[in-house]
């Protein structure tokens, strides 16, 4: 792959608020992107307030990530942890990017969930180049977590009601003269 600077590879990836800091490009032709947060500071869930001070950064690896052309993307995401300066605890906020409870991206699993809606978990599984296993387990969490999702939102209120037009003219041509 051509040599692509961090600030190319920012922009492709449309990670928000992350930026792209290295890039490794790997032998078996993978990407290997390390991202870190833009801003460096965090709100406090317990007060509320805003923290700057940061306690430690760890690094979450080996998140999957959609492929940039034929080039698998892997990504060391350097997450903070914070330490709040009015309430004293250290929190680590969450990354709304990656799926909870598995090694990739959200928009990796979505697009996971359509080729194993479309197929299957083996061939979905052999293609984006994940453990079957994984995959089924990264797959099933996604599923209850949008059913969770859709099941919070609030139904909203009825605001047109659709006549159905073959039933319409039924009922009138049978009651006309």
């Amino acid at each position: 792959m051509a040599e692509l600077s961090a600030v190319t590879l920012t922009t492709l990836l449309a990670l928000p608020g992350f930026c792209v800091l290295h890039v490794l490009p790997d032998s078996d032709g993978s990407l290997q992107l390390t991202v870190a947060a833009k801003a460096r500071m965090g709100v406090c869930p317990h007060c509320h307030g805003v923290a700057r001070e940061v306690h430690q950064t760890r690094p979450a690896k080996d998140i999957h990530d959609l492929p940039l052309g034929r080039h698998p993307v892997r990504l060391k995401v350097l997450v903070d942890q914070y330490k709040c300066a009015g309430c004293r605890k250290a929190f680590t906020p969450a990354i709304p990017f990656l799926a909870e409870g598995s090694h990739a991206t959200e928009r990796f699993l979505e697009r996971a969930a359509q080729m194993i809606d479309f197929g299957d978990v083996q061939n979905a599984a052999a293609f984006l180049g994940v453990p079957e296993r994984s995959l089924g387990r990264w797959y099933a969490d996604y599923v209850r977590r949008r059913a969770a999702a859709a099941s919070a939102r609030p139904a909203k209120p009825v605001t047109r009601i659709g006549i159905d037009e073959l039933s319409l003219k039924k009922s009138t041509a049978s009651s006309s003269p």
